[in-house]
């Protein structure tokens, strides 16, 4: 009976020691579970290539210096006939070209117009880009050619009138003022009459759109803007009719002096 006790003991022992051996042996290093590393807050650096974009650079546009305006004289021009169109005195186109004789015009001589200028066109900007694999490219001769000169248009039939009688009766202050408010006309042999037979012959003369011309009964050196009858007395009375006539005698206006 005790020795069946003992060797019951002796299993429960060897039980207990197997027991133990397999305890540990699972339990050791090679039978734990390998962690999983957990990602962390910090973000790691991006590396990233930017590709290079190509940006022109815009050159800044250079404003040209404008030209002053030239007209050639044309024939029949008078020098307040272009003072006229252009809306200068004729003493400022006398000195912007330093003419000695106002009264003596050449065709074809440029007159500088004072105030006037003509604006060439603006160069625009340019784009600086690479040459390296682009062709040459020609530029036409055309392209470099100088602006034309303006020149004169008409603006319509010719409208002549008689404007207005100043000072009747008075020789040094009588005048009348022929107008124009159409095409250039030209007035050469028109003549300015009443009914007592005076008339006043016009000499060579171009009136240009909106122009006027004062003919003085007076005597006085002619210029393009004034006449002078060389008449010893009065020509023009109140309340008397005077006539316009063209170089065919056609009646162009007429006019009762006040």
């Amino acid at each position: 009976m005790r020795s069946r006790a003992w060797g019951l003991l002796i299993v429960i022992i060897v039980l207990a020691a197997v027991v133990l051996t397999v305890l540990l042996i699972w339990g050791g290093p090679s039978g734990q579970d390998t962690p999983t590393p957990t990602p962390t807050d910090t973000p790691l650096p991006a590396v990233a290539t930017v590709a290079s974009v190509f940006s022109p650079t815009v050159l800044p546009t250079e404003t040209p210096t404008p030209a002053p305006l030239v007209y050639t004289v044309q024939a029949g021009d008078t020098l307040s006939g272009i003072a006229q169109t252009y809306g200068v005195s004729v003493q400022e186109i006398v000195e912007a070209n330093n003419l000695a004789n106002p009264d003596m015009l050449n065709v074809g001589q440029n007159l500088i117009i004072p105030g006037h200028f003509v604006s060439p066109t603006a160069v625009p900007p340019t784009e600086e880009v690479s040459t390296e694999d682009a062709p040459p490219t020609a530029v036409p001769v055309s392209d470099t050619a100088p602006p034309s000169l303006p020149t004169l248009t008409p603006s319509g039939p010719a409208v002549v009138e008689i404007q207005q009688v100043l000072g009747p009766n008075t020789l040094a202050a009588e005048m009348a003022i022929v107008h124009n408010r159409g095409g250039p006309a030209n007035l050469e042999k028109w003549t300015l009459s009443d009914a007592e037979g005076n008339y006043f012959i016009f000499p060579t003369l171009i009136l240009f759109s909106d122009g006027e011309v004062r003919i003085h009964s007076a005597t006085g050196k002619n210029t393009p803007r004034d006449l002078y009858w060389g008449r010893t007395a009065p020509a023009w009375h109140s309340g008397e009719l005077i006539t316009l006539k063209n170089a065919e005698g056609n009646a162009v206006d007429t006019y009762i002096v006040p």
